[in-house]
Order: structure tokens, then sequence, then C-alpha cells
């Protein structure tokens, strides 16, 4: 079970610290060196520092800096030197389905469409216009999309470059008085920070593992209670209280399962069961959620009006990527029946006879 709403405060600060390391590198040793495979090295001997808070996630993080800096330096270099030397690693990369975050999938419709740093605010918008583009003009070809694993974003033609021109020239000169203020230069941040675990390849086994735990045990409790707890806190909880156990390929997430599975059942029931009975001692909090939440708010509503805009109700965003390549490569074929939403409301109230 995937959570979203909790994340590892210092996996951000490894990877900067890895690539920082690994640009100082020689060519023909980059050439040879994994950040991500150095980076779950580092992070598997490293305290696990997650949060589901803003004001959590940014202590978790000044605290890295203030406390484990020279650490997390260390540990990176020594991975540098040994992670090739790792039993772990093989050639076979991690399941697709294991590295599924809402942010992959806004990173692969920002290939499809060709549109780098679009919002998920941004999605509709930029799908009905390339749907009416094709309509009025018939001169977009897509390439056919593939995923990472088992297939990766195709490119779009020269005309939807044009298309990206004039949508980032539409986005920059649609709120110039906010071009230079702190307001958009804070939003790029967190959405940088948002959208960064989208291209790396390592997941910490755990989660997964931990996350069903703390659904069934919160299942078990009374409605009235249930309300109290959320699945990200326990999770949280129990995470920053067990060993990490990341993993770069299929080989090492069946090794740290196992192992997880043989040496850590118990541990982790009896520390999601101590997170609960914890959040629900303490009292109401009404703090911010992660800088990221934002956006999965913005996703969701993404979601909703994609679906009216394709007529398609089985849109999340597990699927939303290539629901929308599809969509687009069939309309282009005269495939697929798109009618733009002004013109439906037209037919609606009896001003069009179809």
């Amino acid at each position: 079970m995937a959570i979203q709403g909790c994340r590892n405060a210092i996996e951000e600060l490894v990877v900067e610290e890895t690539k920082a390391q690994i640009m100082r590198l020689s060519e023909n040793v980059k050439a040879k060196t994994s950040i991500d495979d150095i980076a779950a090295y580092a992070l598997n001997r490293l305290p696990p520092m997650y949060a589901t808070t803003r004001r959590g996630y940014l202590q978790q993080q000044k605290r890295a800096h203030t406390e484990l800096k020279q650490e997390i330096t260390q540990t990176i270099s020594k991975g540098i030197l040994g992670v090739r030397k790792d039993t772990l690693k093989d050639a076979t990369p991690l399941p697709e389905s294991e590295l599924e975050r809402e942010e992959r999938s806004l990173l692969k419709l920002q290939e499809i469409l060709g549109i780098s740093n679009l919002l998920w605010r941004n999605v509709p918008k930029a799908v009905e216009k390339i749907l009416m583009d094709i309509k009025l003009k018939g001169a977009v070809a897509f390439s056919t999309y593939k995923s990472k694993a088992a297939r990766s974003a195709g490119t779009a033609s020269d005309y939807l470059k044009r298309h990206t021109e004039e949508m980032n020239w539409t986005t920059k000169n649609s709120r110039p008085n906010l071009e230079n203020s702190f307001t958009q230069m804070a939003e790029m941040k967190e959405f940088g920070a948002y959208m960064a675990p989208a291209s790396w390849h390592f997941v910490n086994t755990l989660e997964n593992l931990v996350g069903s735990v703390a659904h069934r045990q919160i299942s078990k409790l009374s409605p009235s209670l249930r309300q109290q707890v959320t699945l990200e806190e326990v999770s949280a909880y129990a995470l920053n209280r067990l060993p990490p156990m990341y993993a770069t390929s299929e080989n090492g997430l069946q090794y740290w399962r196992d192992r997880a599975r043989t040496e850590l059942s118990s541990d982790i029931l009896i520390t999601v069961r101590q997170g609960v009975i914890t959040i629900l001692k303490s009292p109401s909090r009404f703090l911010p959620p992660l800088p990221s939440d934002k956006f999965s708010t913005e996703q969701e509503l993404a979601i909703i009006e994609l679906q009216d805009i394709l007529q398609i109700t089985e849109i999340d965003w597990r699927n939303v990527a290539v629901i929308v390549q599809d969509a687009l490569e069939q309309y282009q074929k005269g495939k697929f029946l798109w009618v733009p939403r002004d013109r439906r409301k037209q037919i609606t109230d009896g001003r069009i006879k179809i």
C-alpha cells in the first residue's frame, strides 16, 4: 500500500549530496556509478526521518543538516567506493508497480504532452488544447507510449514542440506581476521537491509492508477512534523506529522483503500498534500537511476534470498517463469521439441539433 502523504525528509538531502560527490569524479568512474544505488546504500545506514506535516518535514530536514551533515557526507563517500561490490545489485530494475507515485504519473504526462514543469492544475487545459488542435489542424503525431520498466514515454512532433512553446509563453505571461515574486519562487521550490522522487529508482521496502499493517490495525478501530488517526501518521511513527531497507533492483527488493518477514514481522506489528496508541493519546492537531499535499489536491481536481473532458470515469493518477496517451492517439486516428465541453453544453441545452 503506497503512502502518499508520508515522506522521508532525508532522502532529498542524500540524493543532492550524492549528485554533488559524483560530479567531482572522473568521467570514467561516473559512467560506472549509479546515483540510485549510492543513495540507497546511504539511506540504509542513516536514521529514517519520515514526516507527514510541513512543520515536521522542515524540522527533520533542519535536524539532518545540523546533526547529520558530516555523517551523510561520509556515508555517501563510502558508498561511492563500495556500492559497486554490492551483491544486491543486478540488472533487473524495480517493478514499475513499486515506483508508482502520483508525481511519476505527472512526469509521464509532461513527456507525453511535451510541456516541462507542467502543473497538475494545467493538465486538463493542455489536453483539451491539443485535442482542439488535432480537431482543427490534424497536425499532431505521437509515438507509442512506453513506461520506464516496460515502456518509456514517447516524444511529440515538431508541431507539439511549437504548441509547447505557446503554452509556456502563455503561462509565463499570464501573471507577469508574480514573475519574480516570493510566492512564485516558493511554489517553484515546493514543486521541485514534490517532483524530485519521480526520477528516483529506489524504494524503502518497508513502506508498503508497514502501510499494509497500519491499514489493517486502523480498520479494527471503532469508527469514532478511526477518525482520530491517519494511515500516514501511524506509518511515519513506525518507519522512524524500524531499520530502513532501501532497494534499487528486483533482487534487492526480494532480499529485503524476505528479511523483513523473517526478522521484523513481530517488530513491525508491535511498532504499528504503539503508533496507533501514541497518536490516539495525543491531542488533536491541525497542522498544515506536507508541502506536496497541495499538489496532490490539484491532482485530484485535475483527474475529475479529465474524466469530464474525455468522458472516461475510470481515470485515476495511476493510469492517467496511459489513458491520455491513448485518447490522443485514437482521436488523431478518428477512433475516439471527443466533443468540446462548451459544445456539449450547447447540445444539452438544445441549441445544437445532432
